[in-house]
C-alpha cells in the first residue's frame, strides 16, 4: 500500500527525534517568598528574555513590588517596592517603551488615591508620574496604555460622579486629564484597561449600564461622554472585570459572572448585543477574571476558580465559540488562582498565579501549548509517536506493509487534507523550529 508523503515525512519527524506535537507542561518558573513580592494580581510583558510584572504585596514596606525573571525561570528580582509615598498596592501590570516602564499604583501617592510611575527596566527609583485626587479619578486597578507620549487608563472609583474615570497622562508627567467620567447609567467602575484602534479608546465597566451589571464603551481619545456598545443583563454575562481584545472588527473579553460561572464572549466595534461564545461549568473552570489572548483562531484565557482542584485553570475557546478546553488546572502546589490574563511567545504562554507555589504566596508558569500539527500514530495501534510507529513507517517505507494493516495518510496541519502540499509545508515549518 503506497502513503502520501506527507505521511513519510511526519513519521520522519518522530524518528529524527523532532515531536510535532509538544505536550501541555505547566512550569512553574518562580514562587513569590513576601520578600521578593506576593500576590500578583497582573499578567506578565515580555522583553527580550525576560518577563516582567507587579505584585500586589510584598517588598520591603510589604505594600507591593516591580519584578522581573528570566524566561528559563529563577528567583524573581526586585526593580523597585512600593513605599505607600510612590504608591502602593500595584494591582495592574506594565507598559514597557524604549527602557522604561510604565504601571498604576491602586493606593499612596501624594492623595493615597493612587499613581501612575516609571522606573527603569534595570530597575532602580521609582518616579511617580501622577497622583490621582478623587476629583480626577481614583484607585485605577488597570494598567496603561501607550499611543505617541500620552498614556490613557481608567480608575475604578473618583471623577463627576464617583464611579470612575478615562484619563490620559503624559509619558513625562503631569495631572490626569480626565477623558470622561462614568455617571452610572453609562457604565460604572471601570476595573479593567483600555484598548485603542485608531482615534478610539474601547473599555469595560464592572457596573452600571441598563442593567446594572456593566458595560463595553467607547470613548474617543481626545476625550467624551462614553458611548455604551452594550449593556450586559446576567443572561449574557455579568461583570465584566478585564479589559479587551480587538482582532478585526471584533472585541472579544470575559465576564466573571453570567452563564454559570462567567463568560466568554464577542461584540462588534459598532456595538450590539454580545455573543457568547463559551460559558464554564466549574469542571472546565469559574470566574474569568482576567482577559484574553488571541493565536490565530483561537482564545486563551484563565479562571480564577474551577477546574480539577478548585484552583482555576488555563483555557481556550475557538473564536467562533464552543465548549471552552481545558489546557492546565493549578493544584496549589503549582499555583492557585490565576487573577491575570496571558502573554504568548511561540507556543509558549505565560502567566501569574494570586496564591500558590512554594510559599502560598504566588507563582509565575509557563504552559508549553499542543502544536495544532498532532504527532502521528502511523500505525493506528493508540500510541502515538512511539518506536512502534517510527519501526511500522520505515516498513512501509521500504516497500512493506503496514505491520498492523492500519498505517494512516497524516493530516499534520489538521486542515482535514491529509497529505498534500500543505502539510508537508507544515512538516518543514515544525522541524526548523517553526510553529505550525
Amino acid at each position: 500500500m503506497s502513503k502520501p508523503i506527507a505521511s513519510i515525512v511526519c513519521s520522519l519527524a518522530i524518528a529524527a527525534g523532532v515531536s510535532s506535537a509538544a505536550a501541555q507542561t505547566l512550569t512553574t518558573l518562580a514562587s513569590f517568598d513576601g520578600t521578593n513580592g506576593r500576590n500578583p494580581t497582573a499578567g506578565l510583558i515580555l522583553s527580550g528574555n525576560t518577563l516582567y510584572g507587579t505584585t500586589y504585596q510584598g517588598g520591603a514596606a510589604n505594600l507591593g513590588t516591580v519584578f522581573s525573571v528570566p524566561l528559563a525561570g529563577g528567583t524573581p528580582t526586585t526593580l523597585t517596592t512600593f513605599n505607600n509615598t510612590n504608591g502602593a498596592y500595584p494591582q495592574a501590570g506594565l507598559t514597557l517603551s524604549g527602557n522604561t516602564l510604565y504601571g498604576t499604583t491602586s493606593n499612596g501617592g501624594a492623595n493615597t488615591l493612587g499613581t501612575v510611575f516609571s522606573v527603569p527596566v534595570t530597575g532602580g527609583t521609582l518616579t511617580t508620574l501622577a497622583s490621582f485626587n478623587g476629583a480626577n479619578g481614583a484607585q485605577p486597578f488597570a494598567g496603561l496604555i501607550l499611543s505617541g507620549n500620552t498614556l490613557y487608563g481608567t480608575t475604578r472609583i473618583g471623577g463627576a460622579s464617583n464611579v470612575g474615570t478615562v484619563f490620559s497622562v503624559p509619558v513625562t508627567g503631569g495631572t490626569p486629564t480626565t477623558l470622561a467620567s462614568f455617571d452610572f447609567t453609562n457604565g460604572a467602575y471601570p476595573y479593567a484597561g483600555l484598548t485603542l484602534s485608531g482615534n478610539t479608546l474601547y473599555g469595560t465597566t464592572f457596573g452600571g449600564g441598563a442593567s446594572t451589571v456593566g458595560t463595553v464603551f467607547s470613548v474617543p481619545v481626545t476625550g467624551g461622554t462614553p458611548t455604551t456598545l452594550t449593556s450586559f443583563n446576567d443572561s449574557n454575562g455579568a461583570y465584566p472585570q478585564a479589559g479587551l481584545i480587538l482582532s478585526g472588527d471584533t472585541l472579544y473579553g470575559t465576564t466573571v459572572q453570567g452563564g454559570a460561572n462567567g463568560t466568554v464572549f464577542s461584540i462588534p466595534v459598532t456595538g450590539g448585543t454580545p455573543t457568547t461564545l463559551a460559558t464554564f461549568n466549574g469542571a472546565d473552570g469559574a470566574i474569568p477574571v482576567a482577559g484574553l489572548t488571541i493565536s490565530g483562531d483561537t482564545l486563551y484565557g484563565t479562571t480564577a476558580s474551577g477546574g480539577a482542584s478548585g484552583f482555576g485553570t488555563v483555557f481556550s475557546v475557538p473564536v467562533t465559540g464552543g465548549t471552552p478546553t481545558t489546557l492546565a488546572t493549578f493544584n496549589n502546589t503549582n499555583g492557585a488562582s490565576p487573577q491575570a490574563g496571558l502573554v504568548l511567545l511561540g507556543n509558549t504562554l505565560y502567566g501569574t498565579t494570586y496564591f500558590g507555589g512554594a510559599n502560598e504566596a504566588g507563582t509565575v508558569f509557563a504552559l508549553v501549548l499542543p502544536s495544532p500539527c498532532g504527532t502521528p500514530d502511523f500505525d493506528g495501534d493508540g500510541d502515538e509517536g512511539t518506536d512502534a510507529d517510527i519501526e511500522a513507517f520505515f516498513i512501509v517505507l521500504a516497500g512493506g506493509p503496514c505491520p498492523t494493516g492500519t498505517c494512516a495518510s497524516i493530516d499534520f496541519d489538521a486542515d482535514g487534507d491529509e497529505g498534500t502540499d500543505a502539510d508537508i509545508e507544515a512538516f518543514f515549518r515544525v522541524i526548523a523550529g517553526g510553529p505550525c
